[in-house]
């Protein structure tokens, strides 16, 4: 990678740094901190399931010439993991400033067209393990005792809208994506004269091999698409230990499940708002909503927002700090 997109991608997180600090307060993170005490340190540790997980579903995806997985490292893809969704959560829209990051990184191992399309194919399979997600939240709500009818016809709404969904982004797999994001692209005022301009038959040739490979995926390897797909959801689940553990430090008695639905209607509301840089205020938004929805306190989603916030800042520091740290590779495997 040249040596200004890394200075690029440092800055753009060392300014998220500063700026998330600031939108918290200095004061309230160690007050936060001191309230919560030692649970913070398992709270923070929660992360080292999450990120091997998503890890392991995105090797899954990454393939050689003979169509096996590919052989990068285990702890060089942790690292681009874990510094990639860390300008993720900084990206101000749609939470897609990783992907470019870790392309340009990967290509140093397996080429620039399988790292485009492992990248893209996690990137699908990160948003449909969202959905599979979110069934399983819906169906919890639907099972939970205290819910109210609104709120379970509401969930059942959710629960078709969600297999649709589904259905929708696998197409993505069959058909692939780069060589239809380019044509949708060049119909785009001011955007479509550079994309036309991008579009020569050698560029269309190497998208419709990106597309080959997210299609072989599918239609040829359906172990290791369902792999990445369980270990992501699985993924999904371990990140509400984090909620769990939040609440317990606060007194408040919840179960894994709870932590489940909780999870499901905070990672919903803060999706549908989804242009929010670091998910300013839709996270406490989205942790009321779903306390309240449940019987609960609703006040404290404001208190177990704030711990999630000081747990991501401290992984956006570990990103950044891997980001400057990163030794590349000289020449592909």
């Amino acid at each position: 990678m040249k040596k200004k997109y890394e200075l690029i991608f440092l800055a753009i997180g060392l300014v998220a740094v500063v700026a998330m600090v600031w939108s918290i307060g200095l004061e309230a993170i160690v007050a936060n901190i001191k309230q919560t005490s030692w649970w913070f340190v398992a709270i923070i540790a929660v992360r080292f399931l999450v990120y091997p997980l998503n890890t392991v579903a995105w090797k899954a995806v990454i393939p050689q010439d003979n169509g096996s997985e590919a052989k990068v490292s285990f702890a060089k893809l942790l690292n681009l993991t874990i510094s990639g969704y860390a300008i993720n959560y900084i990206t101000p829209v749609m939470a897609l400033g990783g992907e470019p990051y870790r392309i340009l990184r990967l290509k140093e191992y397996v080429g620039t067209k399988r790292a485009t399309s492992s990248v893209l194919m996690y990137a699908i399979m990160h948003v449909l393990s969202h959905f599979v997600f979110w069934i399983l939240g819906f169906v919890l709500i639907l099972l939970y005792p205290k819910t109210s009818s609104g709120i379970k016809i509401t969930s059942a709404f959710f629960i078709l809208l969600c297999i649709l969904s589904s259905f929708f982004i696998s197409k993505f797999f069959k058909s692939g994506i780069a060589v239809g994001f380019f044509n949708t692209l060049a119909k785009i005022p001011i955007v479509g004269k550079w994309a036309k301009k991008k579009i020569t038959k050698e560029f269309c040739d190497g998208l419709q091999q990106i597309d080959f490979q997210i299609q072989d995926l599918y239609f040829n390897h359906k172990n290791r698409f369902f792999r990445s797909l369980v270990t992501e959801t699985l993924s999904r689940i371990a990140g509400c230990l984090e909620i769990l553990l939040i609440m317990q430090a606060i007194g408040m008695e919840v179960n894994l499940f709870e932590a489940i639905i909780i999870s499901t209607g905070t990672s919903l509301f803060a999706n549908i708002l989804f242009f929010s840089p670091m998910q300013l205020g839709t996270k406490e938004g989205g942790l009321i909503l779903a306390l309240k929805s449940l019987g609960m306190e609703a006040a404290n989603g404001v208190y177990i927002g704030l711990a999630m916030r000081i747990s991501e800042l401290f992984w956006i520091i570990a990103g950044v700090v891997m980001i400057k740290t990163y030794k590349r590779k000289t020449k592909i495997k």
